[in-house]
């Protein structure tokens, strides 16, 4: 997938920890699944398919959601009754310390709220994503 051309929106999600390590340990694609229905994300990774765009998706851990701690580019988004099943090329971990309050939420324009616990949201892509420091 190409890294070069971002979406403008990336989706921020928590999995369990261990569960991420274990994918990033393995340097390929990981396969995960959220019981919520990720329509809007859905529809932005179909648009940014047929713009060849990648979008991004951020990780932090289920268990201590503090911290932002993986990414990779979503490379599949099925929703079927309630349930999203989602595929992200190789999870990598990111550089340097990033909590999800420095994310910007698509829907309002704010930073995510600490003690924020949904278990995603759309958000603008940040600049630590797009550079070189997130590989």
């Amino acid at each position: 997938m190409d890294q070069s051309n971002l979406t403008a929106y990336c989706v921020y999600t928590i999995v369990d920890g261990k569960t991420l390590a274990r994918a990033a340990k393995a340097g390929h694609s990981g396969q995960f699944e959220e019981r919520k229905p990720w329509a809007t994300a859905s529809k932005l990774w179909q648009k940014a398919l047929s713009s060849g765009s990648s979008m991004p998706v951020l990780f932090g851990d289920a268990t201590d959601c503090s911290r932002l701690l993986y990414w990779g580019l979503l490379t599949d988004v099925h929703v079927q009754d309630g349930v999203t099943r989602f595929a992200v090329d190789r999870v990598r971990k990111l550089s340097g310390k990033h909590a999800p309050q420095e994310l910007v939420l698509r829907s309002s324009g704010k930073k995510i709220a600490p003690g924020f616990i949904r278990p995603y949201a759309i958000c603008e892509t940040p600049a630590f994503v797009k550079s070189k420091r997130a590989v």
